[in-house]
């Protein structure tokens, strides 16, 4: 039923003289006679070696696919060969040979094709499988073309306009990506390694580390969905970039009132431009009609030299970026959440927002504060978006905005920066309520499917759990004097309505405390310190 066959390469060999030394395949026995018969005739002695690297495992069963395996050792070949013998004795039929008829690149094709247009992200994943196609010298997948098939795509993406490929690349070649050309069943965790470190000394690890989630998720999926048999996963030992790439920036000084002025005038020039177009609408469709370029810019710029001072006198001013940098400070949202965010999704009787995706796939509400609904009512309403800007257009106006109040440089700001400024607000505001903040509460603000992504917030959180300590510890029914300390007794419960309704004792020292005063009446709230031992 199953044969091993050595497929191992012959050496032949002169002893002293290695430039004499050739390997022959082990189905290149007329080429080998002749070469051994050569070096006979000029008087060497050769010699025959062979390496034992590559063994075949065959399997034949009459109607059934014929499977041919590789093995390294021939103890290997030998493993392999008792394990398919068990498995047919068993009933079971695994086409191991289905791994070697089919590379990675292919895989990632197939996922381009069939997963990734059901992500919100298809785009970007497009742009990066493409990359790796290509540097692996594989054809690129057309992703307006997969997306237009698929079956059950995404739906926030039914308007989207996918960018065409110009030629131009942006991402750094990588040689190591060739990798890809290779059959999925004889990939190795080396040649991911490989991989990642190469591409780590043109890009930072943490882009190497989203192209590796690809590389995971086309491995799990092959073996996993597409049921395509290997000895073990080739992501197993694969070792990721370590990185650290969090930021804490928060701001400080008068950087928020530069920047909310640097907002208005933002929104001011954008509200003269819009005025400015609307009156020279005329001059513009006269600019369209000229012949010549020189004509045109000079009928535009005639134009506004005449309109500019009426325009500034007249124009409407909307607080778009105001309103959009104050949103972002009082609720936390994510950047991509406030841009979909439609006004028939907001409350402003319960005072909230409905997202009906978030980043994480769930649907969340955000509580919106008398501020943030005063800001709100200033823009004008209707049936769209929020927020009337593209993503495009908002990157251009912050680089504008950070630019004109000075946060460049070190001092460089970022959209989500404010997102981790509202949350550290937040816990920051609950060191003053007696109950205080928890992570839960923090967690259902910031809207983190995972608590572990809010332990960077913690030390924000200790004034208020150290008032919440100070109220467990003054409740003499649950707590009990040991050795001079108070502490809680095993199994202590105490209610929230308790600790939120609880006042701090007055605070006392052991100076008011009488010397002939024993341990058991002392205050509940005093720690009595015992002397230090002199040696």
């Amino acid at each position: 039923m199953a044969s091993i066959e050595n497929r191992s390469r012959f050496v032949v060999s002169v002893k002293n003289r290695e430039d004499l030394t050739q390997t022959f395949a082990y189905n290149r026995e007329k080429q080998l006679k002749a070469f051994i018969a050569e070096l006979k005739a000029a008087g060497y002695k050769p010699q025959l070696s062979r390496t034992d690297d590559v063994f075949a495992i065959r399997v034949r069963d009459g109607g059934r696919l014929k499977q041919c395996l590789y093995a390294s050792s021939e103890q290997e070949a030998i493993d392999i060969k008792i394990r398919l013998e068990l498995e047919r004795r068993n009933g079971l039929f695994i086409d191991y040979a289905k791994g070697r008829r089919v590379s990675l690149g292919d895989l990632l094709a197939r996922y381009l094709r069939e997963i990734a247009p059901r992500h919100k992200g298809f785009e970007v994943e497009g742009y990066i499988v493409n990359a790796i196609l290509e540097d692996g010298g594989l054809p690129r997948v057309d992703i307006a073309k997969a997306y237009a098939d698929h079956k059950n795509p995404h739906t926030s993406l039914a308007t989207k306009t996918f960018r065409k490929a110009s030629g131009k690349g942006v991402r750094t070649p990588s040689v190591a990506s060739r990798f890809i050309r290779k059959s999925f069943a004889d990939l190795m965790p080396d040649d991911f390694n490989d991989y990642i470190d190469d591409r780590c000394q043109s890009v930072t690890a943490s882009t190497v580390d989203r192209e590796v989630d690809i590389f995971s998720a086309v491995c799990r999926l092959a073996i996993d969905t597409w049921r395509i048999p290997v000895a073990k996963s080739p992501m197993d030992g694969v070792r990721r970039p370590k990185y650290f790439n969090e930021r804490d920036r928060r701001l400080k000084g008068d950087e928020e009132s530069r920047l909310l002025n640097a907002a208005y005038d933002e929104d001011a020039q954008q509200a003269i431009e819009q005025r400015l177009e609307e009156l020279m609408r005329d001059e513009r469709a006269a600019s369209d009609k000229a012949l010549t370029t020189y004509r045109r810019k000079n009928i535009v710029k005639a134009a506004r030299a005449q309109y500019i001072d009426h325009a500034q006198a007249s124009y409407k001013h909307v607080p778009w970026m105001e309103a959009f940098i104050q949103f972002q400070l009082m609720t936390g949202a994510r950047r991509s959440e406030s841009l979909s965010l439609t006004w028939d999704l907001v409350n402003f009787e319960d005072q909230t927002a409905f997202l009906p995706e978030t980043k994480n796939g769930r649907p969340r509400k955000l509580p919106l504060r008398k501020d943030v609904i005063a800001l709100l009512q200033q823009l004008p309403q209707g049936s769209g978006p929020v927020f009337s800007m593209t993503l495009d257009s908002l990157r251009s106006a912050w680089t504008r905005i950070c630019e004109a109040a000075g946060l460049v440089g070190e001092d460089e700001l970022h959209v989500h920066d404010l997102r981790h400024e509202a949350i550290s607000r937040v816990a920051d505001a609950g060191s003053n309520l007696p109950g205080g903040f928890s992570l839960i509460d923090l967690q259902a603000f910031s809207g983190h499917r995972d608590t572990r992504m809010l332990l960077r917030y913690t030390h924000l959180c200790m004034p208020s759990f150290a008032k919440r300590l100070d109220l467990a510890f003054a409740d003499q029914a649950q707590t009990v004097v040991h050795r001079g300390q108070r502490r809680l007794k095993r199994g202590a419960k105490l209610a929230m309505s308790d600790l939120v309704n609880a006042t701090l004792p007055e605070p006392q020292t052991l100076g008011t405390v009488a010397p002939a005063q024993t341990i058991e009446a002392l205050p509940s709230n005093v720690v009595m310190l015992r002397p230090r031992k002199v040696a």
